[in-house]
């Protein structure tokens, strides 16, 4: 007998008993199938190995067989065999005490979408990247050259950053270049300003090399108030709108921050946005204007997908010193297929398509968030894809952000985007651009549904 057509299951036959061999075979054959014994498309043996395994005759198995087949449980495959049905619907040995919940509506900006995928590119990229033998020998430290060049390359034609002297370092993502950066920088143990409010990914990745984040000082809007704290080592900004506000950084205010960096001695480390930047009224880059005190960090998560995990560091050779092998030791990059993968769509032109399409996708989702949410409360444009929505002082952000956990939807509030200790407006933060259509529709409608409802019913989450 073939190894595909063994029994993994005992069978007991009662001989004695007044019921059927063939209907206590297939009950016993059902119930292994129910409990998840014999999975669907497990091939089970023919009729006349299965009747000399069990010593009965040829019959009694064509029998069960054939009331097994009436109920569903198996199908054959001709010419190959029997198998169980891959229809059935096989139940856990061990049933869950209760059915699970769906997932919640993650409204939380800064998440990619399937919308408008570019899965014949995407495909396309990987069969590319996967063609050739694996490299036999370590990766570059700094990446591959083809993907740091089509970075460089990528930077040029979507921000204008002529940088003739810095170098395109490859990482995991914008969050770990960070890292990387301060870990060049020595600022370990030193205090380095991050723009407030801005995403908690940020502060985070000061935190994780060893340094200590302070708020830049902002005004009510989001804006830079042209102070830098005492005692900085470096600046964290996205000069282009960071999340939650999206308050892109005027020219004096990118003056200031040069100026900054060459009186105190310090760098800024500037993240790029992943979203095409307006081309009406181009800003100075301040690449250009602090030029070997300033560092480009960026990655693509919400491109195509975080799993892809591919980042990169602009970074002046003179930072290095001398060699980019010094300065990656120690700090992880995507595989050499991930990058390659990456390398061609670059080069091909697929992420700039990519992005164009994402802006327009944002501006169809965002009329129908502002024609729902505008008669309610009022907004303000966040980075594209997201609006925040302050609310009235008698109902505040926290209770409705509890509210609608209850409702299966997380909208975070704008104080979470804050450092701790920090003053925030009372306000939402709604991501809607990487939801699908229905999950839009259901969040708009609980959220209005909140603001409309009385404040008892708004309170009910606090226990008020």
């Amino acid at each position: 007998m073939r190894d595909s057509e063994s029994l993994t299951v005992p069978i007991g036959l009662d001989r004695e008993a007044r019921r059927p061999l063939q209907d206590q075979l297939a009950d016993q054959l059902a119930a292994a199938v129910d409990r998840g014994q014999l999975a669907r498309g497990h091939r089970l043996p023919s009729t006349r190995t299965l009747s000399e395994r069990l010593d009965v005759s040829r019959g009694v198995a064509l029998a069960a067989y054939e009331i097994l087949y009436s109920r569903g449980y198996l199908e054959s495959r001709r010419g190959s065999g029997t198998y169980v049905a891959g229809r059935t619907a096989a139940r856990p040995a061990t049933p869950p005490a209760a059915a699970p919940r769906g997932e919640p509506i993650d409204c939380t900006p800064g998440q990619a979408t399937r919308d408008g995928f570019p899965l014949a590119a995407w495909r396309a990229a990987w069969r590319h990247a996967s063609f050739p033998p694996p490299p036999a020998c370590d990766l570059p430290a700094g990446g591959l050259p083809e993907l740091r060049g089509a970075i460089g390359e990528h930077l040029r034609r979507t921000r204008g950053l002529v940088a003739q002297e810095h170098e395109v370092l490859i990482t995991t993502s914008a969050s770990r270049g960070i890292e990387h950066v301060l870990d060049l920088l020595g600022a370990g143990g030193r205090r380095v300003a991050v723009q407030d409010p801005a995403p908690p990914a940020l502060s985070r990745a000061v935190g994780n090399a060893g340094a200590t984040a302070v708020a830049l000082p902002a005004t009510r809007d989001g804006q830079w108030t042209g102070v830098v704290p005492p005692s900085c080592t470096a600046v964290v900004v996205s000069p282009d709108g960071p999340a939650p506000r999206g308050t892109v950084l005027p020219a004096l205010r990118r003056r200031q921050l040069a100026d900054w960096a060459r009186r105190e001695n310090g760098h800024l480390v500037a993240v790029a946005q992943d979203h095409i930047v307006p081309s009406a009224a181009p800003l100075p880059r301040l690449l250009h204007l602090a030029g070997p005190r300033v560092v480009v960090v960026g990655d693509f998560r919400t491109v195509f997908a975080p799993s892809l995990r591919v980042g990169y560091v602009l970074v002046h050779r003179g930072l290095l010193a001398d060699a980019p092998r010094d300065a990656c030791r120690g700090h992880d990059q995507p595989s050499a297929v991930a990058q390659s993968a990456m390398a061609h769509l670059l080069a091909e032109g697929h992420v700039t398509r990519r992005l164009r399409r994402l802006a327009r996708l944002f501006e169809c989702k965002d009329a129908l968030v502002r024609t729902t949410l505008e008669p309610l409360a009022r907004l303000t444009p966040g980075t594209p894809g997201s609006v925040v929505v302050h609310l009235p002082d008698d109902v505040r952000a926290e209770h409705v952000h509890a509210e609608l956990s209850l409702r299966g939807v997380v909208v975070p509030t704008l104080a979470s985007y804050h450092l701790p200790g920090r003053p925030a407006d009372n306000a939402l933060v709604l991501g809607y651009g990487h939801l699908p259509d229905r999950a839009l529709r259901t969040t708009l409608h609980e959220l209005a549904a909140v603001l409309r409802s009385d404040h008892t019913v708004v309170g009910r989450a606090c226990g008020l």
